[in-house]
């Protein structure tokens, strides 16, 4: 396996700075609301959103980023479409993040994804368990 040279790596940096700006601001854009509707569950007992997470279930992050970045392009598409059609501002939010996920769907999520830590790992794992002792592959 060679090494990473300088640019692979300012690649991965890139992508991962992509990806947690990418986080960050549908958390600002979107969760940061839900978060604090939250709040009201202290005083009414009831928050909506937890049967929403639980009708739909949420992805834990950085986990599939390929497929979960192709669903939010698919979905942010949609958005950016149904808004175009409807003349409404938010359309160019909407196509900021369905750009963004593009990239994330065709680029891979980088060296520095759980995603990629994971596959390394389980290739270890095989590879440590293919080698035979005596093998010339065994070191």
């Amino acid at each position: 396996m060679r090494s990473p040279s300088i640019q692979d790596r300012g690649v991965d940096v890139a992508l991962l700075v992509l990806r947690l700006g990418a986080g960050l601001s549908l958390f600002l854009f979107f969760g940061w609301q839900k978060l604090h509707d939250a709040s009201a569950y202290l005083h009414t007992g009831q928050w909506s959103f937890v049967d929403f997470d639980r009708k739909v279930g949420l992805p834990f992050p950085g986990l599939f980023s390929r497929f979960c970045a192709a669903c939010l392009t698919v979905g942010f598409a949609v958005a950016t479409y149904c808004s175009l059609k409807t003349a409404e501002p938010a359309w160019m939010m909407a196509a900021y993040f369905c750009l963004m996920f593009l990239l994330l769907w065709l680029a891979d999520p980088g060296r520095y994804s759980l995603d990629q830590w994971l596959l390394s790992r389980f290739a270890r794992k095989n590879a440590a368990a293919n080698q035979t002792p005596g093998s010339p592959l065994a070191s």
